[in-house]
């Protein structure tokens, strides 16, 4: 009688620990690392102030424009001026503009944009994306592991140094696709390979690793 009693106890809370893990029907995934602190990248946009000159631009105005076009790396640029048709932000604008032209910047577009007066800066920029770096160091108890998953803190070091080196954060929204495999290259490989040669390139004489002379 004891032993049907333990056994119904038993069953039963079996059945309410089934009950808690997957209560209204649903099943937990399991949470890892990567799935915790996966690589994320917002939109932003990266934008430059230029002051309205009548005379043309500057050159801290032409280096800044330097700058951002490299920075651009052939996406979009836009040079937005006040709103109202101000000469002076008008001419200032299309200076800008011709100079990223002369500089070889293609695609580059103007616009307008609702400022507090007409002197307002030229604003010149493209839209981009910056990756999101997780906060790390939630140190808490080691031995807590009721739960069965995984400690909060795994994996978030990782991702937070992958996600401060990448140096092109668009990367991780649409990775660039690989460039077209080399068929000569591979047809010489596999015809070494298949004789027992050595399929590696001939190492050049001046690829030695040696330092022959320290300059003072």
């Amino acid at each position: 009688m004891h032993n049907g009693i333990r056994t119904i106890l038993a069953m039963a809370g079996v059945s309410a620990l089934a009950a808690c893990a997957t209560a209204a029907g649903e099943t937990m995934a399991p949470v890892t690392p990567t799935s915790r602190y996966a690589l994320e990248a917002r939109p932003t946009v990266e934008e430059i102030a230029l002051a309205q000159r009548a005379d043309g631009l500057s050159p801290a105005q032409r280096a800044a424009l330097g700058d951002i076009a490299l920075r651009a790396q052939g996406r979009p640029i836009v040079i937005r001026a006040p709103a109202g048709g101000d000469p002076v932000a008008m001419r200032s604008a299309y200076n800008a503009k011709a100079h990223l032209e002369a500089m070889g910047v293609g695609g580059v577009r103007l616009a307008s944009y609702d400022a507090p007066d007409g002197a307002a800066p030229i604003l010149v920029g493209f839209a981009s994306f910056e990756a999101v770096v997780p906060k790390c160091g939630r140190w808490s108890n080691l031995t807590s592991t009721r739960d069965n998953a995984g400690f909060e803190n795994f994996g978030c070091a990782t991702t937070a140094n992958m996600a401060a080196q990448i140096s092109d954060p668009e990367d991780i929204v649409s990775p660039q696709p690989l460039d077209p495999t080399d068929a000569e290259r591979r047809t010489t490989v596999l015809g070494k390979y298949r004789k027992g040669e050595v399929t590696a390139a001939a190492r050049e004489p001046d690829a030695g690793g040696t330092v022959s002379r320290v300059v003072p």
